[in-house]
């Protein structure tokens, strides 16, 4: 079976699996995950635009918040960073756990990211105050920070799996997201957020939030549809040339029997 049908067979298993078992338990601490790095986004946008990042808060309801200081960074490209952002996260893992480059380089990344943003305050109690727990912030970004820097380099296959299922998760995760801009209140999501930013109270402030909804979707989309496009694409390796009169010429003493000239076929479909 060719590599980019065993692709397509791994990833819509996956897909299936966690569209069948979505509302799990069992895939709550996963999720949870996959919130933090929503979360972690708007913190990534806010320290490279020039911000200052007060804290993060994770509810068990899987809702989150990312506090920054007023007037600081360029809140458009912050507001916009959680969605687009995670999307990003999936199609980095999934992809190097497809294609087997850079799994133990994506694996360390994520992992001392979410290490690197757990150590700042929780900021929870806002909007879920009733399910709150002030420790699940710290919990995810330690267990699941430590889980994919330690099994990079101990546990490689282990690793490589879990990128795999990391990675569909959030890229499914984050097409899920683009529901609360139809059928839930888009005036309480990302977009909503920024729109009233940008006109305050003004009437046109829920169009212009359907507007931004509309461009967030349609770059995690594309995002999306790079990945499937990349994911099953064949990696063909260009066979090298071999010149055997200028091979004789290097070695006139050595008979090119039917057996060596397979052994030079054979090196030449080796990538260089």
């Amino acid at each position: 079976m060719s590599t980019v049908i065993l692709r397509l067979v791994a990833l819509t298993f996956l897909t299936v699996l966690l569209i069948f078992f979505w509302q799990s338990p069992l895939l709550k601490p996963f999720k949870l995950f996959v919130v933090f790095l929503h979360e972690t986004s708007h913190a990534l946008a806010t320290l490279l635009t020039g911000g200052q990042l007060a804290a993060i808060a994770i509810e068990w309801d899987e809702s989150g918040a990312t506090y920054a200081a007023s007037g600081k960074g360029i809140f458009f490209i912050i507001a916009i960073a959680g969605y687009i952002g995670s999307i990003l996260w999936g199609y980095a893992m999934l992809r190097a756990s497809l294609t087997g480059r850079w799994v133990r380089t994506v694996s360390l990344i994520v992992g001392l990211t979410v290490i690197f943003f757990g150590f700042f305050p929780d900021g929870g109690g806002g909007v879920s105050a009733a399910h709150s727990d002030k420790y699940l912030k710290y919990w995810i970004s330690g267990i699941w920070g430590l889980t994919l820097t330690i099994s990079a380099f101990i546990l490689p296959r282990f690793n490589h799996l879990l990128l795999f299922f990391l990675g569909g998760l959030t890229a499914l995760y984050s097409l899920y997201d683009l529901n609360d801009f139809v059928r839930g209140d888009v005036m309480r999501t990302d977009a909503g957020i920024l729109a009233h930013y940008l006109l305050g109270n003004s009437s046109l402030v829920k169009p212009l939030a359907y507007v931004i909804a509309g461009f967030i979707s349609a770059i995690s989309i594309f995002v999306f549809l790079r990945l499937l496009r990349s994911a099953f694409q064949h990696d063909t390796v260009k066979p090298a040339h071999v010149d055997l009169a200028e091979w004789q010429e290097e070695n006139p003493d050595v008979e090119i029997t039917p057996e060596m000239l397979e052994w030079l076929k054979s090196q030449a479909k080796k990538p260089p």
